[in-house]
Formats: C-alpha cells, sequence, structure tokens
C-alpha cells in the first residue's frame, strides 16, 4: 500500500495550483482517502505486524547491565536483526530532505524575483541567482517528482555495545547516562500520495508517526535521496552527493553573504542554524517588525563573524541573534523556550554541542569535510507506508 494516509482536516475552498499542493481531484482523493484508511485500519489491527513500534511508559533501567539483562525485550532492539522487508513505526519529527528543501527554496525565491525584481535589486547578486537556478534545473529532473524524507526519531536512541548497534526507547533509557546517539528515518515519497499541502507536513518540523517498511538491512551510514542519479552511477558514482553538498555549501555561503569566501563546514552549518533560530524564535513572539525592520534584522544576522568550531563560539552566536531581536522588538525572551529551541536546532541539523578541536577540523577543508558530516548518523533506509498523527 503506497499512500500516506492523513487522519485529521481536509482541505476545502479554492483549489491553489502549487508545487506543494497534490494534483488529485476532490473526487479522485475522497475515493482513494476512503480505501487507504479502510485497509491501513485493518493492516494495523493485525499482531505481530510490526518489529518496532511506539510503547506505552515503561520501568526505566537502572544501568546498562540491567538494560541488557533481557527484560526489556520489548524496548530495545539489536539493529543487526533488522532485515529488508520488516515493517517498523516510529513517532519522527519530520522534514524534506535538505537537497528538496533547497530546490523548493531556490524554485520559490525564482518566482517571487520574476514577479517583482525591484523589491530583491539591492540584496541579491544576480550572477549566484542564475547560477542557482541552472543547477536546480538539474536536481528538479533529477528529482523526478519524488519527495526525500528525512525525520529524527522522538522515542528510540542509537547506543552501540562492541560491534553492534542496538535501537533503544528512550523511556527505559531515561536515567542511563550511556553514550546515545539520535536514529533518524530517511526515504522518498511521491508527491501524489500526500492529500495535505506538503508544506503543513514537510516544512514545519511537526511530529508525526510513521509506519514504514526497510529497504535495507539494519541501520545505514549514509543515504542517496536523488534516486535518478542511479542511473549515471556507472559514469559519476559520487553524483548525487556531489549535488547535495555543492547546494548545501553554496546556500550556507549566499546565506551569509560570503559567496566568495571558503567556508568551513562548521561555520556554514551554524550559519544556517542561526537563520533557522531567527526565524522561529519570531514566529514565537508577537515581534510587531516591519518588513524593512526583518530585512535590516536579516542583513545583521548574516553578517555576524561566527566560530563553529567551539561550543563557546555556538553559545556566543546562539546570544547574539537572541541580543538583536529582544533589542529590536523590546521584548525579553524566555529563557528555557530559548534553550529548548537551540536544543532543537542543534538536533535537527546535527551539530555537535562539543564540536572536535578546531585545529583537527581545519585540516579537513572543502566539500569532503561537509559530505563526512552528513553522513555521522544512524539511518534506517525506509520506505513510507502511513503517515499520520
Amino acid at each position: 500500500m503506497r499512500s500516506w494516509p492523513q487522519t485529521r482536516g481536509v482541505f476545502a475552498g479554492v483549489q491553489i495550483s502549487s508545487r506543494f499542493q497534490t494534483t488529485n481531484s476532490s473526487a479522485l482523493q475522497t475515493l482513494r482517502k476512503a480505501t487507504a484508511q479502510s485497509l491501513f485500519r485493518e493492516l494495523h489491527k493485525l499482531p505481530k505486524l510490526r518489529k518496532i513500534q511506539p510503547i506505552e511508559a515503561i520501568e526505566a533501567a537502572d544501568s546498562l547491565e540491567d538494560l541488557f539483562s533481557g527484560k526489556f525485550s520489548k524496548a530495545i532492539h539489536n539493529a543487526g536483526d533488522l532485515a529488508r522487508g520488516d515493517l517498523v513505526e516510529f513517532k519522527v519529527k519530520l522534514s524534506a530532505s535538505w537537497i528538496f528543501q533547497i530546490s523548493s527554496m531556490i524554485a520559490e525565491f525564482s518566482e517571487m524575483f520574476d514577479e517583482s525584481p525591484m523589491l530583491f535589486m539591492d540584496h541579491v547578486k544576480f550572477k549566484d541567482l542564475y547560477q542557482a537556478k541552472n543547477a536546480n534545473k538539474i536536481v528538479s529532473k533529477l528529482l523526478a517528482g519524488l519527495i526525500p524524507v528525512d525525520g529524527v526519531v522522538s522515542d528510540y536512541l542509537v547506543i552501540e555495545r562492541g560491534a553492534e548497534k542496538f535501537i533503544v526507547h528512550k523511556g527505559v533509557a531515561r536515567n542511563l547516562n550511556g553514550d546515545f546517539s539520535l536514529l533518524r528515518i530517511v526515504g522518498v515519497t511521491e508527491h501524489l500520495g500526500y492529500w495535505k499541502d506538503i508544506r503543513r507536513i514537510l516544512f514545519a518540523d511537526n511530529e508525526f508517526t510513521i509506519l514504514c517498511r526497510l529497504s535495507k538491512n539494519g541501520i545505514q551510514n549514509d543515504w542517496n535521496p536523488i534516486k535518478a542519479a542511479d542511473i549515471f552511477k556507472e559514469l559519476a558514482p559520487d553524483l548525487a552527493k556531489q549535488i547535495e553538498v555543492a547546494s548545501r555549501t553554496a546556500m550556507l555561503q549566499s546565506t551569509s553573504g560570503r559567496s566568495e569566501e571558503s567556508m568551513d563546514p562548521a561555520t556554514a552549518k551554524l550559519t544556517f542554524a542561526l537563520a533557522k533560530y531567527q526565524d522561529k524564535l519570531l514566529g514565537q513572539i508577537d515581534h510587531g517588525l516591519t518588513s524593512d525592520q526583518l530585512s535590516e534584522l536579516d542583513r545583521a544576522i548574516a553578517s555576524l563573524a561566527v566560530d563553529g568550531f567551539t561550543a563557546e563560539g555556538q553559545r556566543s552566536a546562539f546570544a547574539s541573534v537572541r541580543a538583536m531581536i529582544e533589542d529590536r522588538t523590546g521584548l525579553t525572551i524566555e529563557s528555557s523556550a530559548d534553550l529548548e529551541l537551540r536544543e532543537n536546532i542543534r538536533n535537527s541539523l546535527e551539530i555537535p554541542l562539543f564540536p572536535q578541536p578546531s585545529q583537527e577540523r581545519r585540516h579537513l577543508t572543502g566539500p569532503d569535510n561537509l559530505e563526512a558530516q552528513m553522513e555521522e548518523a544512524n539511518l534506517l533506509d525506509v520506505e513510507v507506508v502511513a503517515i499520520y498523527w
């Protein structure tokens, strides 16, 4: 079953033509939705259907020895036992993959620029925009109508024991101080499979429950979101990775206004994190800023000299952005909400709280370093059966 049933809410009113909306007719969508929901309900009731699934509150382990004692068989799973075709179900903070986000942003900005060029005349480098539009044509062609998704699992973590990796429920591990890391779900979905505007699903960092089928055995270290690039595997084996790394680097450099300089990957990541932090912080408060004031704030934050190599440099960068926003809005931002937002952004972009020493990182230059950071993750490569909440 290749549908993604959304179990709450249906669009009504004007049908808007957009790359973010499905092109199904109302009648076809209603029929498909009713059929899929009925079949999914029956599928979901089957016993022992899923190898891993969300579980209710569970007793916490007292130690790592207790965790691996066999008492928590429903809450701990050896990743080596997961095989292609197994069904798993997780709560996931879902978003579109980097490459699709970049492609969408470039396409939307290009359209806005074409419609109202005078609004952007003083702030856009035409050479950069022209190159971005041309590159985006290649990316859109390679995506072939598919939407790569990438989500951080909310209810499970990964821990290594010897040469093996285990997927552990957060509830059972809540009192432990082991070296736990995040688990991510990655895969590709079809645009027509969505019954809602995808901006509400893939661009809002909301939590959903995902039922999915594993495409590969166990936990993976890398993933190719551009499936059409496999056609060119013989000619250019690393084409997909090169495109994504180049796209990320170009976007982050243009965001910071330093497109002519070489930017360290750690600094590039932090620069993008600051922009995301600014947007989400402003979205949480009644800021009352005009469009001109928001543009001036964007430029001020983009011009910050940041140090992504040290914990202090990261803390200082976030604090500077918060201070700028408080100064311009006259509002005081609650520290607890600010800290939670920073941690969410760190986790979503996989920015470590304690980076590697700067001397070690500065020896790793160029796109290869960013590529290595992209692969420092525990990934489950899946085929999505359903996204729901």
